[in-house]
């Protein structure tokens, strides 16, 4: 039987760490994961940073490069099969759709995404959908600490 797994997460580093040891409990060479991973740049506009200098930005764009092709590595080295997608730009409908629509066994997620939803949406519907709108176990991870780039 084939586990279909959806991990949401940013391009970071800690998402990433937290993302492969769930994959790592749950290994199977049946599962499929597909992963949407954020850019950091897609969220830095929601809050009040200072503007980031050129090699600010272009360290962010090389880690996150790194980021995507570390989990492609690791997801062959664990016989996983799976999908990448690398939003730089959120679109949370479209992300909200995709959990609730009952194609998953497993939805990773990790937390800072409940706090974007929560503090940023105009009512708690998006929230509430990201909870109990699946049709499956959400597993969320990385609970969100502010960040220093800010």
């Amino acid at each position: 039987m084939t586990h279909n797994i959806l991990a949401v997460a940013d391009a970071s580093r800690d998402a990433l760490r937290s993302m492969l040891d769930v994959l790592r409990v749950i290994e199977n060479d049946q599962s499929n994961v597909r992963v949407i991973l954020l850019s950091f740049l897609s969220v830095l506009s929601e809050r009040d940073c200072k503007p980031l200098g050129p090699n600010t930005l272009l360290l962010l764009v090389q880690e996150e490069n790194e980021i995507a092709r570390s989990l492609k590595n690791h997801l062959a080295k664990m016989n996983i099969s799976g999908s990448l997608q690398f939003i730089t730009y959120p679109i949370w409908e479209d992300i909200l759709e995709e959990m609730g629509n009952g194609n998953q066994d497993l939805i990773i997620l990790q937390g800072r995404f409940l706090e974007i939803w929560g503090n940023g949406a105009k009512d708690l519907r998006i929230n509430m959908h990201a909870i109990n709108g699946p049709k499956c176990p959400v597993m969320v991870i990385n609970q969100w600490e502010e960040s220093s780039l800010c």
